[in-house]
């Protein structure tokens, strides 16, 4: 019997299934046929009519990414940047040391344009355009990339990374393919080579080709032969050259002769050169025909690391003589390096406003000359009340009254700066409080720092000399975007131990009425003397290094150039800041 539904009634029997292939039945006892198998042939051609489908969403999807990056970069010509004061007036300029000049492809040797080609890239002109290959490239390159670590980079990538990376619109892996494959679309492979031969920096200070075959040889880029093309292209990832040696007295110059010979034997690899010019080429002493470097305004050896000078591509030209600017635009320099990378403040014609006050940093200079004269020396920093470096001085005997070398602050002992309290200034504002006196060492900054922290209540504001940079310095300056340099102060001082720090501070008196508080430090061994402290609205630090038995005299000068420096930048007596307890 059929059994009964859950409501009564009774269930359908439900048939035997059918034993016919292909047949399937259903629950009211009527049959379908099963669809075919669909044969591989078949199969195969879908899946590759989807995967064809997808390629060409992919090539638009890209296309249209592409068209939301901006167009190549034009930057082609090297513009120095322009340093100016914090009201506008220029005070010097950061460029190369060796002119330049943009070429045409057809004005450089053949040669270094091979050598180029071969040590870089060696099928870069053989292809032109963007097609499904070069997405294809560019995807296997992605994972390699990340696989790799960006080596092996090629001229195109190289030149996306001098010139158009700086401005910071690229910066992960992906938007720089997007921003190669826009490049390659829209400029020839001849129009990106000789755009980035213009630019490459090459050492001695030279961006380009043209100002290379200056500084290294004397002659024009045409005049190039095969072994001094093969030397230029293995600067571009090497740029100290024979500038740096490194090798055995024997040799010296091994490592330069070494990637000069990789570079020949790549161009004679990839038929640039014939058997007979490799050997040639191979045999010719490396420095043969190279500028000593004293000609060209280097100081040969190993690469530079501090001041910016023709090494390490840039040079500083100040424009005022007669305020001492050189150690703070050296620290501006250093400042923007370290944001921008050497290549676009050197090249890129940054509008840079800097927090120095140049009437005041000229009457501190002043005052050092009259009252110490030339034989001390002597640093100054002056600090406002947000850590901008109003003034910024560093004079050494030699120098006397004319223009002083570029140079940035040196470490040096602060001796009893602090006063006798363990814990005074914590090792110039550090973590943890310090055993004994202040830090070991410290520079003139660092010490105006230390003490404005004291002075606002235990509040760091990071001194800074660099107030904003024009980052598109091709607009007219009023539609610049300005990268402005922001500040986060942070509390590192409880109320308790400001308080103690301000009661070891001696209060003086300006000749305008305005109340400093500071301290004087002494370093017998070294003859330094500092003194460090604040006013309402400044803070300053000074160091005098006078004969080392005189201490109690350079004491004295230190405290009087202190007060003697501040004078200018007041304005009128202020109570704003409490005397110590």
């Amino acid at each position: 019997m059929d059994r009964p539904s859950s409501d009564g009634t009774p269930a359908l029997r439900r048939p035997p299934t059918s034993g016919t292939p292909g047949a399937a039945t259903h629950g009211l006892g009527l049959s379908r046929t099963a669809p075919a198998a669909i044969p591989t042939g078949r199969r195969w051609a879908r899946v590759l009519l989807w995967l064809g489908a997808a390629a060409l969403i992919a090539i638009g999807v890209g296309s249209r990414a592409l068209d939301t990056l901006g167009s190549p970069p034009a930057h082609v010509e090297v513009a120095p940047s322009a340093l100016h004061d914090r009201h506008g007036t220029a005070l010097g300029e950061i460029g190369p040391p060796v002119s330049h000049a943009s070429l045409g492809l057809e004005d450089v040797a053949p040669a270094l344009v091979d050598a180029i080609v071969a040590a870089l890239d060696p099928l870069f002109l053989e292809a032109d355009g963007v097609d499904a290959s070069t997405y294809a490239d560019s995807a296997r390159r992605l994972v390699t990339v990340a696989e790799s670590g960006g080596a092996g980079a090629g001229i195109m990538r190289r030149y996306l990374d001098t010139v158009h990376l700086s401005d910071g619109s690229v910066t992960t892996e992906t938007q720089l393919l997007l921003a190669e494959l826009r490049l390659a679309r829209e400029l020839s492979r001849p129009e990106i080579l000789e755009r980035f031969a213009n630019v490459v920096y090459l050492g001695r200070g030279a961006y380009g080709v043209h100002a290379a075959a200056a500084a290294w040889y004397g002659i024009p880029a045409s005049d190039l032969t095969v072994p001094q093309a093969a030397y230029l292209a293995s600067l571009i990832d090497a740029p100290w050259g024979v500038d740096a040696p490194s090798g055995d007295a024997d040799d010296p110059h091994r490592s330069a002769r070494l990637r000069r010979d990789q570079v020949l034997v790549a161009m004679f690899d990839n038929g640039m050169l014939t058997p007979d010019e490799l050997a040639l080429g191979r045999a010719t002493a490396v420095i043969e025909g190279i500028r000593p470097a004293a000609d060209v305004g280097i100081v040969a050896g190993p690469a530079r690391t501090a001041a910016p000078d023709a090494a390490s591509g840039g040079f500083v030209r100040l424009l005022v003589a007669d305020a001492g600017l050189a150690t703070a635009a050296t620290n501006a320099y250093l400042q923007l390096v370290e944001r921008y990378g050497v290549h676009r403040v050197v090249t890129g014609g940054l509008h840079v406003t800097t927090s120095i006050d140049l009437p005041a940093q000229r009457a501190a200079f002043e005052t050092i000359q009259s009252q110490l004269g030339a034989a001390a020396e002597a640093e100054v920093v002056v600090l406002d009340r947000s850590g901008d470096v109003r003034v910024l001085l560093s004079l050494t005997p030699e120098m006397g009254t004319g223009a002083q070398p570029l140079g940035g602050l040196r470490r040096r002992p602060v001796g009893d700066l602090g006063g006798s309290d363990p814990d005074t200034l914590r090792s110039l504002i550090g973590p943890d409080p310090a055993g004994g006196t202040v830090g070991a060492a410290g520079d003139v900054v660092e010490v105006a720092s230390a003490f404005g922290v004291i002075a606002v209540g235990g509040t760091e504001r990071p001194s800074r000399i660099v107030l904003d940079a024009a980052v598109a310095p091709h607009r007219p300056l009023g539609d610049r975007d300005l990268d402005r340099w922001r500040m986060t102060p942070r509390i590192v001082l409880d109320a308790d131990a400001v308080a103690r720090m301000r009661a070891g501070m001696d209060e003086h008196s300006l000749a305008s009425g305005v109340t400093a508080w500071g301290r004087a430090g002494v370093v017998p061994h070294t003859g330094d003397a500092w003194f460090a402290g604040w006013t309402s609205h400044y803070t300053a630090a000074v160091r005098v290094s006078l004969d080392a038995a005189d201490s109690a005299a350079a004491a004295t000068a230190a405290r009087e150039l202190f007060l003697a420096v501040l004078e200018p930048l007041q304005y009128a007596p202020s109570s704003s800041v409490s005397p110590p307890r």
